[in-house]
């Protein structure tokens, strides 16, 4: 059976299942979701806009395994917060306003994934000190101890240098390749981030742009990977015309619709509420009508049967054309999650 097709099949079980059963099953269901454990988010941190963008548009059924807002493939996109402590700035230039140390925890990318974007964003709160001028520069450290943090001249390398003015806009930097280099953990030792105020201010503009621009800095990172399993080299368009009415005992489609707040899912789930998610039940009697849409091996099936109905059983009404959902959720490490699940959606039935 498939992921998906056991995933629909696991919750239903769950929606009907006593307290004895809900930890295998509700585990079960999980792991289907890529999760080792139900999320308990304490303290859940908004959704990017760029998120909730991807999902109000809704997913490409044609092509659920590329992220169009990003013109790359991929079937998850992760929103992660910024980790690492503001730095000390002892040993610098009166100009510097911020040094710290930017660190995203991205092990909960399986080894199966395969990044194919990633994006640092830095934003500002408030445009208090509109107007004034300040110099960005973010470095890579090819060492990192507390020590080589303080170091204004540590090892390190930089990868962007930036002018800007606040004006209530966010900045971004494409670390595709520093993020795809960091899924080995141990190369993950994060970023240097220093503003400088721009050296035309005075002293006095200085100071006042500096003082409290900690406060207003809030940086994240968001990647795009692929998660290849949960992918199919080629997909058939769905049918929008309805199905032709059949006997109520006769294999087709039923209709299920799945409610996250039924299984306690809700305090992780953001969106969807719930999804049509629908199953496949009834008989398939011989001999097998095209209404049917029985395969060669369910026709003959259905013959052996009539002949031997004590050796021979029925096919099974089965799944035959499934499309995609989109489920924005928080994670195990609190991180804003956005995958594209394939084949979740019951869209006909037939004999198997």
């Amino acid at each position: 059976m498939e992921a998906s097709v056991l995933f629909i099949s696991l919750l239903s079980l769950f929606l009907l299942a006593d307290c004895t059963e809900l930890t295998f099953q509700e585990t079960m269901l999980l792991r289907a979701l890529g999760l080792n454990r139900r999320p308990q988010p304490a303290s859940p941190r908004p959704v990017p806009h760029s998120l909730w963008a991807i999902f109000e548009k809704g997913i490409n059924a044609d092509n659920p395994c590329r992220m169009e807002s990003f013109q790359v493939p991929g079937n998850i996109v992760r929103s992660y917060s910024d980790q690492g402590p503001f730095i000390s700035n002892e040993e610098s230039h009166d100009s510097l306003c911020v040094r710290k140390h930017l660190f995203f925890d991205l092990s909960v990318i399986e080894e199966k994934e395969e990044v194919t974007f990633g994006q640092l964003e830095i934003k500002f709160k408030h445009n208090t000190y509109h107007g004034h001028g300040f110099q960005l520069r973010i470095y890579r450290p090819l060492h990192m101890t507390l020590k080589a943090m303080r170091n204004h001249h540590t090892n390190r390398k930089l990868l962007f240098a930036h002018s800007f003015r606040l004006l209530h806009k966010s900045l971004h930097f494409n670390l595709t390749k520093v993020t795809q280099d960091w899924t080995n953990l141990e190369n993950n030792m994060g970023l240097i981030l220093e503003i400088s105020a721009d050296g035309e201010d005075t002293d006095i503009q200085k100071f006042s742009s500096c003082h409290q621009m900690p406060s207003f800095i809030h940086t994240s990172l968001l990647t795009v990977s692929l998660d290849p399993t949960n992918c199919k080299a080629s997909r058939t368009k769905r049918n929008a015309e309805p199905s032709p009415p059949t006997p109520s005992n006769i294999c087709s489609k039923r209709r299920l619709y799945i409610d996250f707040k039924d299984v306690g899912w809700q305090n992780w789930v953001i969106a969807p509420r719930g999804y049509m998610a629908n199953y496949c039940h009834g008989e398939c009697p011989y001999p097998l009508t095209e209404m049917l849409k029985g395969t060669n091996h369910a026709v003959l099936q259905t013959l052996v049967h009539s002949i031997e109905p004590e050796t021979t059983p029925l096919p099974c009404c089965a799944p035959t054309k499934l499309s995609p959902i989109s489920m924005l959720y928080y994670d195990n490490n609190d991180n804003v999650v956005l995958r594209h699940y394939e084949d979740m959606v019951v869209d006909e039935c037939g004999c198997k």
